[in-house]
């Protein structure tokens, strides 16, 4: 028995060995017409096949030149088997979901590699497998539908990024607010003075003061642990973008890692000059006036908050 590939490249058969002597005789079959042989996987030109070759007749007798063989029309008990469109028409229908229904990587990329292996199947054994067309297509609106939601996800990242950071400079904001706020409370009682402008004889740290080389207070802690109870909480001594310290367990256990501000001290910084700088966080650069604003200072502009 025999399998004959047509020249649309369709498999007829199986045929007998008369049938395909019929074929021959009928002009529908010549010695570049590929043959398979019942066992054997491969595909012969029908001059290969001995059996087959002796029934040839020479192109000087036939009138016929040898070229592309016509279409073998299937006779009776001779079935027609189509290619295989399977996995070409899933990446297809992948494809397009993935496309149409913005699913990306959920549909886009099976559907980018079932394209994949339709077309490599359709290239190796196109009597088998068809759908090259269906496989390219699916590929290619794979590829699409991945690529936007790539596009997509690279245009919100900043603004992800962005949140985070505003909201902790928002918290930032609030708690230097505090703390100023918390100082100015603290001078009610001592004349309108902050804690390191007044004597430890009358419960400041005056005498504690110590300048460093940028202009802020070595002992920020030492003057900070005094407005205990107008602060209530450690905790707000901390940016919560820092991430090098931790909120005390109380002010009786403050330490330098316990806060994240920078205090300026000296008879300059009083509530009665506003417009010195009192407080300044060192990550987000926001710096607090005497006056209890809170200024946020970026190049090239300034912005009150």
């Amino acid at each position: 028995m025999y399998k004959i590939l047509g020249a649309d490249g369709r498999e007829y058969g199986p045929a007998s060995l008369e049938q395909v002597k019929q074929w021959i005789a009928e002009g529908r079959i010549n010695s570049l017409t590929r043959l398979q042989v019942a066992g054997s996987p491969d595909w012969k030109p029908a001059a290969e096949v001995p059996e087959v070759n002796g029934l040839l007749i020479p192109p000087a007798f036939t009138g016929r030149t040898p070229g592309p063989e016509p279409p073998v029309t299937p006779g009776p008990g001779i079935s027609v088997r189509r290619p295989r469109q399977g996995l070409a028409i899933t990446s297809f229908v992948l494809g397009v979901a993935a496309f149409a229904l913005c699913l990306g990587i959920f549909t886009g990329i099976p559907a980018m590699i079932c394209g994949q292996i339709a077309r490599k199947r359709a290239r190796r054994a196109p009597a088998e497998f068809g759908g090259a067309g269906l496989a390219m297509a699916g590929q290619v609106l794979g590829y699409l539908s991945v690529a936007y939601m790539l596009l997509i996800a690279i245009l919100l990242l900043p603004s992800f990024g962005r949140a985070p950071s505003r909201s902790q400079t928002a918290q930032c904001t609030s708690h230097m607010k505090q703390i100023g706020l918390a100082l100015r409370v603290w001078g009610v009682d001592h004349e309108g003075q902050f804690p390191f402008n007044v004597s430890t004889n009358a419960g400041g740290t005056k005498e504690l003061c110590e300048t460093g080389y940028d202009g802020f207070d070595k002992h920020a802690t030492v003057h900070l642990a005094v407005i205990s109870k107008e602060l209530g909480n450690p905790a707000v001594l901390l940016c919560p973008a820092d991430r090098s310290k931790r909120p005390a367990r109380d002010f009786e256990h403050l330490e330098p890692g316990n806060v994240s501000y920078l205090l300026r001290t000296g008879p300059e910084v009083t509530d009665t000059n506003l417009a010195e700088i009192l407080l300044k966080c060192p990550l987000h650069g926001t710096v607090l006036h005497c006056d209890g604003n809170v200024e946020l200072k970026r190049p090239g502009r300034r912005l009150r908050l």
